[in-house]
C-alpha cells in the first residue's frame, strides 16, 4: 500500500505538467499563422511592389540597336546636274536610339496611388475574413469551457448520489428505506455517467475541429477562461468595412485622374545615333556617323470626350459606394445596439441565476436529510438534484453566453 502512496506521489506531477495550458489568445494565433488569408497578406504585399515597378519601368529610358540593309529601285535624282554624285540603291546602317518619356501627364503617380488604394483594400478584406476566423475559434473554445463546466457539475452531482448511495445502502441493510429507493438512485448514477460521456463526445469532436485550424493537438489541454474584455456603450464603429469603402472611393479618384492624364501633353526626349548610308546628308553617297537628338511632344485633341465619359462612370460608381456605406453603417449601428441589448439582458439573467443556485442548494441539503429519514421518496430527490444541476447549468452557460455576446459587441464595432 505504501509503494502504491509512494506511485502515486510521483506520478501526479507528472499527470498535472502533461496538461497543456492553452488561452483564447494563442488559439487565434495559431489559426491565423495557417490560414489562406495571413498568406494572401504577404502575397498581396509581394504583387503591389511588382506593380509599383511595372508601373514605374513605363517612365525608364529605353535604348534599342537598329540595324538595316535594303536595295530600293528608285532613289531621288536632281533635275539638273549640280556635281553631285548619284545615290546609291543599296543602304546600310546601324544606329543606337535612346527615348526617354520626360513628362506623361502624371500618370504615372495617379496610377501607382490607384494601385495602393485597391491594394490596401484588398487587405482590409483579407482582415476581414481573419477577423470571421478569430470569431469561430471564439465560439468553438468557449463552447469547450461550457462543456467542461457541465462536465465538472455532472460529477460534483454524481460524487453526491454516491455518499446518498453509501448511506442509503448502509440503511438497507437495516431494514429502514426500500431496495427500490437505492435502485433509482444507482439509476440516476448511470444516467448522469451516460450524460458524462456524450459531452466527453461532443468535447472531442470540438477539440479535433480546434486542432486543426490551429494546427496544434490540443487532445491533452486544459483551456483558460478569457478575461472579462471591457465594453463601453455607444455606436462608434471601426469596422474594416468603413476602410474599404474609403480605399475604394480614394481609388476611383485616382483612376479618373489617371484618365484625365490621358487628354494632358507628353513629352519626350529622343536620340539617334549610328553609322551607315544615308545620313541625314541625302546628298552624300558615302558611310558616315550621323546623329539626331530632340524632344517630341503629343498633345491629344479629341481624346478628352473619352475622358469625360469615363468620369461621369466613376462618379456614378462612387455615389454606388456611398450609398452602400450609409447602409452598412445603419445596419452596423442597428446590430450594435441589439448586441448591447442582449449583453443586458443576460447579465440581468445572471443576478437571477444566483439567487436561484443559491435557493436551490438549501433545498436540496435539505433534501439529504429528508431522503436518509425516509420523509421524501429518492424520486422526488432526483427531481431537486436536477433542478439544482440545471440552475447550476443555466449559470454557467448564461456565463459563457454573456462572454460570446461581448465578444461580438467587438467585433461589431471593428475592436476584436
Amino acid at each position: 500500500m505504501k509503494k502504491q502512496i509512494t506511485l502515486l506521489f510521483f506520478l501526479f506531477p507528472l499527470f498535472i505538467f502533461s496538461q497543456t495550458i492553452v488561452t483564447l489568445e494563442q488559439c487565434q494565433q495559431w489559426a491565423i499563422c495557417r490560414s489562406s488569408a495571413n498568406v494572401q497578406k504577404e502575397l498581396n504585399t509581394q504583387l503591389l511592389k511588382v506593380k509599383l515597378d511595372d508601373a514605374a519601368s513605363h517612365m525608364f529610358p529605353t535604348l534599342e540597336i537598329n540595324g538595316n540593309i535594303s536595295y530600293q529601285s528608285h532613289v531621288p535624282q536632281l533635275p539638273l546636274e549640280l556635281g553631285v554624285d548619284k545615290l546609291s540603291k543599296d543602304h546600310y546602317g546601324v544606329f543606337l536610339e535612346l527615348q526617354q518619356v520626360i513628362y506623361a501627364g502624371s500618370k504615372l503617380r495617379y496610377g501607382r496611388q490607384y494601385e495602393r488604394m485597391m491594394n490596401k483594400s484588398e487587405i482590409d478584406k483579407l482582415d476581414l475574413s481573419i477577423n470571421e476566423l478569430k470569431e469561430n475559434i471564439i465560439s468553438i473554445y468557449l463552447n469547450l469551457l461550457i462543456l467542461d463546466k457541465q462536465v465538472s457539475l455532472l460529477s460534483s452531482v454524481e460524487n453526491t448520489i454516491d455518499e446518498q448511495l453509501a448511506q442509503l445502502k448502509k440503511l438497507l441493510e437495516s431494514g429502514v428505506v426500500y431496495g427500490n429507493t437505492v435502485a433509482q438512485l444507482e439509476l440516476e448514477a448511470l444516467k448522469i455517467e451516460q450524460q458524462k460521456g456524450e459531452l466527453a463526445s461532443t468535447k472531442e469532436s470540438l477539440i479535433s475541429s480546434l486542432s486543426i485550424i490551429t494546427g496544434k493537438d490540443l487532445r491533452n489541454t486544459t483551456f483558460v477562461v478569457p478575461d472579462d474584455p471591457y465594453i463601453q456603450k455607444n455606436t462608434s464603429s471601426s469596422r474594416l468595412e468603413f476602410s474599404i469603402f474609403e480605399y475604394s472611393k480614394k481609388g476611383l479618384d485616382y483612376q479618373r485622374k489617371f484618365y484625365l492624364s490621358n487628354s494632358l501633353p507628353n513629352f519626350t526626349f529622343f536620340a539617334s545615333g549610328g553609322y551607315g548610308r544615308p545620313t541625314y546628308n541625302f546628298f552624300s553617297n558615302k558611310l558616315a556617323w550621323s546623329y539626331i537628338v530632340g524632344i517630341k511632344f503629343n498633345i491629344p485633341v479629341i481624346a478628352w470626350i473619352k475622358t469625360v465619359g469615363i468620369g461621369s462612370i466613376i462618379t456614378l460608381q462612387k455615389k454606388i459606394l456611398e450609398s452602400q456605406e450609409r447602409d452598412f453603417e445603419k445596419s452596423n449601428q442597428i446590430e450594435i445596439q441589439e448586441k448591447w441589448n442582449e449583453i443586458q439582458k443576460i447579465e440581468n439573467l445572471i443576478v437571477l441565476d444566483n439567487q436561484i443556485t443559491e435557493k436551490y442548494k438549501i433545498i436540496t441539503e435539505t433534501s439529504k436529510v429528508q431522503l436518509l429519514y425516509g420523509t421524501i421518496t429518492a424520486y422526488d430527490f432526483i427531481k431537486q438534484q436536477n433542478d439544482e444541476l440545471q440552475s447550476l447549468i443555466n449559470q454557467e452557460v448564461h456565463l459563457m453566453q454573456l462572454l460570446k455576446a461581448k465578444f461580438e459587441f467587438m467585433a461589431l464595432k471593428g475592436e476584436l
